[in-house]
C-alpha cells in the first residue's frame, strides 16, 4: 500500500510540473501577443484581444489544476510518511521475534484456558464450515453461465487443489510410518485417494490407479527403510557392545597372565631354595620333607602351565565362551528366561552386570555352559524358543517364554558334556520383599 501510495504521489508531482512549464509558456505567447497588438489594426486588436481572453482564462484554469495538484502531493507524502513509520513498527516486532522474543496475544493465565480456547476456536471453525456449505447450497438458486475456457481452468485448477490435499495426506503418512502402524497408513492413503476422486468426479476427471500404485511404493520404501536403518542401528549397538566385551576379554587375560607369571616367579624361587637345601648334608627324614615340598611345587607350577595354555586358547579362539542362562522372577515373572553368551573368562561378572540398577533383584542363573562355539549353542537355543520371544522385533533382546526342562534338553542335545542345571529360582531378595511387604501391611492393618 506504502508503495503503490509513493508511485502515485510521484504521477501528480509529474502532472505539477508539466503544467507549471505550460503556464510559462503561455506567458511567453501572452507577451509575444501583447507586444504584437500595438502593431496591428484595431480590428486585428480586437482580434487579439478576444484571443488573449481566451488564453487568459486557460491559463486560470491552469493555476486552479496545479493547487489541487499540490495540495493532492501534500496528501499523499502525509500519507506515505504514516505507513513508513507504520513499516518501522512492523519490522521491530518482525525483529523481535525472529530473536524468540514473541509477543503473546492472548494472555491466558494457565495452559487450561489455552485448551479451552483451541477447543472453541476448533468449534467456531466447524460452525464455520458449515456456514459455507450453507452459502454453497445457496449458490443453486442462480444460473451460472461458463466459457469452455473458464469450465477449463476451473477443472485445471480442481485437480490441482485435489492433488495438493492428496500429496499432503501421503506424506504426513509416509514420514510417520513405522513397523507398527504401516497398514493404517496404506489405509489413510487409500482413503484419501478415493475421496479425492470422488471430488474430482463432479467436474468429469479422476486419477488412474498408478498415482495410488506410486504413493503405496513410497510408503513402503520408507517403511522398509526405516526398519533397515533400527537394523543397522541395532546392529552397529551389537558389535559396540562385542567390542566392549572383547576389550574386557583382552583386559582379564592380560590380568590372568600377570598374575600367572607372578606365580611362577614365586614357585621359581621357592624351587631354587629348596634344591639349594637338599645339596647341603641333610638326614633322611629332612630330605624327604624337603622333596615332598619340591614334588608339591612342581605340580602347582604345571597348573600353572595349563592355565597359560588355557589363556592362549581363549585369546585366539574367538569364538569360545559361556552360554547362560538366567531368570528374574521379580522383575519378569515365572517362566521367563534370558539366554545368552559372554566371552569373558569368569562369566559371573556377566551376569552380575546384568542384574545392576536396571532390575529390581538379581538374576539367578540356571546353567552355566564352555562351548568351544558358544554362539553356535545360542543361536540353537534361540531358534528353538523364537516362538516365546518377547521382544520380536529387536533380536538382541535376549527374554523368552520358555520352560527349563525343554532348554536342559537342547543344551544336552548340542553338547557332549555332562551339564548341571538348576531347575529352582532362588530369588532372595524378591521372596524376602514379599515376606516383608506382608509383615508390613499386616502392621498398618493394625494399627488401623
Amino acid at each position: 500500500m506504502a508503495l503503490l501510495d509513493y508511485f502515485r504521489g510521484a504521477q501528480h508531482k509529474r502532472k505539477a510540473a508539466q503544467l507549471d512549464a505550460e503556464l510559462k509558456a503561455l506567458q511567453i505567447k501572452f507577451n509575444q501577443l501583447e507586444a504584437t497588438a500595438k502593431e496591428l489594426s484595431l480590428l486585428d486588436f480586437i482580434e487579439v484581444k478576444k484571443r488573449t481572453e481566451v488564453e487568459g482564462v486557460r491559463l486560470k484554469e491552469l493555476v486552479e489544476k496545479i493547487s489541487a495538484e499540490e495540495e493532492n502531493l501534500n496528501a499523499v507524502h502525509t500519507r506515505l510518511r504514516e505507513l513508513q513509520q507504520q513499516v518501522l513498527v512492523a519490522e521491530d516486532t518482525i525483529e523481535l521475534e525472529t530473536f524468540a522474543l514473541y509477543e503473546p496475544k492472548y494472555q491466558l493465565i494457565n495452559s487450561s484456558e489455552y485448551k479451552e480456547r483451541l477447543d472453541e476456536l476448533r468449534e467456531a471453525q466447524k460452525a464455520t464450515v458449515r456456514g459455507i456449505s450453507a452459502t454453497v447450497d445457496s449458490w443453486d438458486n442462480y444460473a451460472v453461465e461458463i466459457t469452455k475456457a473458464k469450465w477449463k481452468k476451473l477443472r485445471k485448477d480442481l485437480f490441482k487443489l485435489a492433488l495438493r490435499a492428496f500429496n499432503s495426506e501421503s506424506e504426513y503418512c509416509i514420514e510417520k510410518v513405522k513397523f507398527s502402524n504401516v497398514e493404517k497408513m496404506e489405509t489413510r492413503i487409500l482413503r484419501s485417494f478415493e475421496m479425492s476422486n470422488k471430488l474430482l468426479a463432479g467436474a468429469g476427471i479422476w486419477w488412474t490407479e498408478v498415482v495410488l500404485k506410486k504413493k503405496l511404493e513410497e510408503l513402503h520404501l520408507a517403511h522398509e527403510y526405516q526398519v533397515k536403518r533400527q537394523e543397522e542401528k541395532d546392529a552397529a549397538q551389537q558389535a559396540r557392545a562385542d567390542q566392549r566385551e572383547g576389550e574386557k576379554l583382552q583386559k582379564e587375560i592380560r590380568e590372568a597372565r600377570a598374575k600367572v607369571e607372578k606365580e611362577r616367579r614365586h614357585f621359581t624361587a621357592a624351587l631354587q631354595k629348596l634344591e639349594l637345601r637338599l645339596s647341603g648334608e641333610k638326614s633322611p627324614e629332612e630330605r624327604e620333607s624337603l622333596q615332598a615340598r619340591i614334588h608339591e611345587i612342581s605340580e602347582q607350577n604345571s597348573k600353572l602351565d595349563e592355565q597359560e595354555q588355557l589363556l592362549d586358547y581363549r585369546e585366539q579362539n574367538a569364538r569360545a565362551g559361556y552360554v547362560y542362562v538366567i531368570s528374574n522372577i521379580g522383575a519378569f515373572g515365572e517362566g521367563v528366561f534370558k539366554i545368552g553368551m559372554t566371552r569373558r573368562l569368569e562369566p559371573m561378572e556377566r551376569v552380575d552386570e546384568l542384574g545392576d540398577a536396571s532390575v529390581p533383584f538379581r538374576f539367578d542363573v540356571h546353567a552355566l555352559v564352555f562351548s568351544d562355539d558358544a554362539p553356535a549353542l545360542e543361536a540353537k537355543l534361540h531358534a528353538r524358543f523364537s516362538s516365546g520371544r518377547l521382544n520380536k522385533v529387536n533380536g538382541r533382546k535376549e527374554f523368552f517364554y520358555a520352560d527349563l526342562k525343554e532348554i536342559e534338553q537342547v543344551i544336552r542335545d548340542n553338547y557332549d558334556a555332562v551339564v548341571e542345571v538348576v531347575h529352582t529360582a532362588h530369588a532372595e531378595q524378591y521372596r524376602e520383599s514379599l515376606v516383608l511387604g506382608k509383615t508390613t501391611a499386616q502392621v498398618t492393618e493394625n494399627l488401623q
